[in-house]
């Protein structure tokens, strides 16, 4: 299942790819292009604007109702079956690219010291070179999700 969300929903586009969802954003990205890349890529418009929703082109979409994260993740998780599909820190938060094992060695050098004393899996964007570690961020994130 893969998404392109508008310009409103920077912050949830960010959650929902390190909870490893595939998720197109760019805050430059004008309704035009959202829509002709939803219908090209087949990928389902997050939104809350009102007006895009009712573009005939723009008919597979979800108008997001909050203005909350925690809320708007609810709403994904209530909407569509993507329980199984969602793998924490398998795409990069920043640019949507997945995200590659690197040994700890490797990181040792691009995390800062507690954190490579502390955790010993560390993952990589290869496209902006982003180092990220299952650390507290997610597993709030994955709590949140789970909680009704």
């Amino acid at each position: 299942m893969k998404f392109i969300a508008d310009v409103m929903l920077g912050k949830l586009a960010k959650h929902m790819r390190l909870l490893g969802l595939d998720v197109l954003y760019s805050p430059a990205l004008a309704d035009n292009e959202i829509i002709r890349l939803s219908l090209e890529q087949h990928r389902i418009i997050l939104t809350r604007d009102a007006g895009l929703t009712k573009r005939p082109l723009a008919a597979n979409h979800l108008f997001i109702s909050s203005e909350k994260v925690h809320d708007q993740l609810r709403q994904i998780w209530d909407t569509f079956p993507i329980d199984s599909a969602a793998s924490p820190l398998t795409r990069c938060s920043i640019c949507n690219s997945p995200l590659v094992i690197v040994s700890r060695d490797e990181a040792r050098d691009l995390v800062p010291q507690q954190v490579y004393d502390r955790f010993d899996c560390f993952v990589q964007c290869q496209e902006c070179n982003r180092t990220y570690w299952k650390g507290s961020h997610v597993r709030r994130m994955m709590t949140n999700k789970d909680d009704g």
